[in-house]
């Protein structure tokens, strides 16, 4: 996704526009022409926008109560009109309002009824538009006549109900997504436990990086680094890579990480700036390296033994090569730095790499050399 202020582009403020001011003067010429079931199809419509808006509501505030972290809030389909990023969480703002997602983190530290709290927090949003609908009515403040005006936006939210409890996949756009029910009902006969397993595999990826005696205690950061370490848009598109960097450089600020988790992310940064062709991020190479030698057994101490003893694989021993390198130069040892440089373009002919990854190591040699003039 891209980053950015959330900007509305010219071209989707006017079909914005379009699409309120036609059914404002339809609205108008209803009283005087056709009567009242053009003003039905228009309560209708403002079912289904209050219906969506409520629905993603209920599953945020559902998320709120369980601790579940957040990525993306999209309400709507069509084009985009808006987005915005609030902390870590995304939201979005589409044309047609009749249709929406929350979309959470890896849950790494959430029990299962706090899942299906979340599941079913939709339909419970759906559900309160009703009781607010008939309690209006009962105090005799709803508009008359009432079956004509909220009758609709009542029966909306009943269908919004049905649809999203029945099991079943829908498309939306170009992929095919399971409704709440569907996932509720994966969920309560799912034989393995999901989070479980996902904190093993977080566990794992920071185990390289202990000293043997690891205690993990799952966060909401550490449901967005697995998220953001396990994206495989990461590779290849530029603006998810800017998106990565930037927000695990968020997590490093916020100061919340344990020592395993801070290497791990500075790894994750240093790894994709020596990939990376964007002159402004290989800058801060050497900063990021110094961080993660300040981190004690991590750094240097660490990938020095595996890379002597050549237990990593081919492509991991260059990357970690090329790490140790750059550490050695911010440290000031040129000789090392050189070395460890060129078991690093041996690896690389040796193997089939990516151009990106030979131009990187070209990259590193050409500063080598300015820095030995």
């Amino acid at each position: 996704m891209k980053g950015g202020l959330g900007r509305l582009a010219p071209w989707a403020a006017f079909v914005f526009i379009i699409c309120v001011v036609v059914p404002a003067i339809i609205c108008e010429l209803a009283a005087t022409v056709h009567g009242s079931w053009i003003e039905r199809y228009l309560w209708l419509a403002l079912g289904f926008a209050i219906g969506t808006a409520c629905h993603e509501l209920g599953h945020l505030l559902c998320a709120a109560a369980g601790s579940i972290p957040i990525r993306l809030i999209a309400v709507g389909v069509g084009p985009l009109l808006w987005h915005r990023r609030f902390g870590e969480t995304w939201f979005e703002l589409r044309l047609l309002p009749f249709t929406g997602f929350v979309a959470p983190y890896p849950l790494v530290n959430s029990r299962w009824y706090f899942w299906v709290l979340f599941l079913l927090g939709g339909v419970l949003g759906n559900a309160a538009i009703v009781c607010i609908v008939a309690g209006l009515d009962a105090i005799g403040v709803a508009p008359e006549p009432a079956d004509e005006t909220l009758g609709p936006v009542v029966l909306i939210q009943l269908y919004l109900i049905v649809v999203n409890v029945v099991p079943f996949r829908a498309k939306v756009g170009a992929t095919r997504m399971p409704t709440d029910g569907l996932l509720l009902l994966q969920l309560l006969w799912r034989p393995q436990d999901e989070v479980a397993q996902l904190r093993a595999a977080y566990a794992t990826m920071l185990s390289k990086y202990s000293n043997g005696n690891l205690q993990l205690t799952m966060s909401s950061a550490s449901s967005r680094i697995l998220y953001h370490m396990t994206s495989s848009q990461m590779a290849t598109d530029e603006d998810s890579r800017r998106d990565f960097r930037e927000s695990l450089l968020r997590e490093l600020t916020r100061g919340d990480l344990v020592r395993e988790e801070k290497m791990l992310v500075l790894d994750a940064l240093v790894t994709d700036g020596l990939v990376s062709g964007n002159p402004a991020v290989r800058e801060r190479l050497d900063e990021w390296s110094l961080q993660a030698l300040e981190l004690g057994p991590a750094g240097k101490a660490l990938l020095a033994p595996i890379v002597a003893a050549n237990l990593a694989a081919p492509f991991d021993s260059l990357m970690s090569q090329a790490f140790l390198a750059r550490a050695e130069r911010a440290l000031g040892d040129e000789a090392a730095a050189q070395h460890f440089t060129n078991a690093a373009r041996a690896i690389a002919e040796a193997i089939e790499v990516t151009r990106r990854v030979r131009a990187m190591l070209a990259r590193h040699e050409a500063e080598m050399v300015a820095r030995l003039r």
